[in-house]
C-alpha cells in the first residue's frame, strides 16, 4: 500500500507557531490575573466580554490572519530589562537598580521588587515612559546588610487610566553591603 506524505507549508508552520505564541500568552496572562482580587460576579443577565468582536476567522486571507496574530501576540509582548544584581552601599542608600522599558515596549511599566522570602514589597517605580530608564533609586525599605532574592514584577500600565494590562517576572538578587 502506499502511503502519501504531507509537507506543511511555511505559511501553515508559522501559522502553528504564531497560535502556540498566542496560547502562551494567554495562560500566562491568566495565571497572572489569577492572582489578583476578583471582583464580584454579575448575579444576573449576560455580560458580553469588551474584547470581542464581530466576524471570525472566515472571512479573512490567510495574510490576514497571520498579520492579526502577529498583532495580538506583539500587543500582549512584555520585554524587561533590569539589573538582576542591584547593589546598595546600604539600606538607605541608591542602588544600581537599571530599570528599562525598552523602545519595543507598546506601553508605560511600573515596576516593583518583592522579597522571596517574606513576600514583602521594598520597591515600587512611578511609570516609565517607553525608551526611559530608572538607572539607579532607593528601596522603600531599609534593608539590613546582607543578601536577598526578589522578584521585580514589570506591569505594562494603559497610558490613559493607569491600569494593569499585563505583568511579566523576573528574579533579581539585591545586596546591601553594610
Amino acid at each position: 500500500m502506499y502511503k502519501r506524505k504531507t509537507k506543511l507549508s511555511p505559511i501553515h508552520i508559522s501559522l502553528i507557531a504564531l497560535a502556540i505564541l498566542v496560547v502562551i500568552a494567554v495562560i500566562v496572562t491568566f495565571a497572572v490575573r489569577n492572582d489578583e482580587p476578583k471582583e464580584p460576579a454579575v448575579q444576573s443577565g449576560i455580560v458580553y466580554d469588551d474584547s470581542a468582536i464581530e466576524g471570525g476567522w472566515e472571512t479573512l486571507s490567510q495574510e490576514e490572519i497571520e498579520q492579526r496574530l502577529n498583532d495580538k501576540v506583539q500587543a500582549g509582548m512584555i520585554n524587561i530589562s533590569c539589573n538582576t544584581a542591584p547593589y546598595f552601599k546600604d539600606g538607605k542608600s541608591e542602588g544600581n537598580v537599571m530599570l528599562v522599558n525598552e523602545l519595543n515596549n507598546l506601553y508605560p511599566q511600573k515596576v516593583e521588587f518583592y522579597r522571596n522570602d517574606t513576600g514583602e514589597k521594598i520597591y515600587e517605580s512611578k511609570a516609565i515612559a517607553v525608551g526611559s530608564k530608572i538607572e539607579r533609586a532607593k528601596l522603600d525599605v531599609e534593608l539590613p546588610a546582607g543578601e536577598y532574592e526578589c522578584t521585580a514584577y514589570f506591569s505594562n500600565l494603559d497610558p490613559d487610566s493607569g491600569a494593569t494590562l499585563g505583568v511579566a517576572g523576573a528574579i533579581i538578587h539585591i545586596t546591601i553591603q553594610n
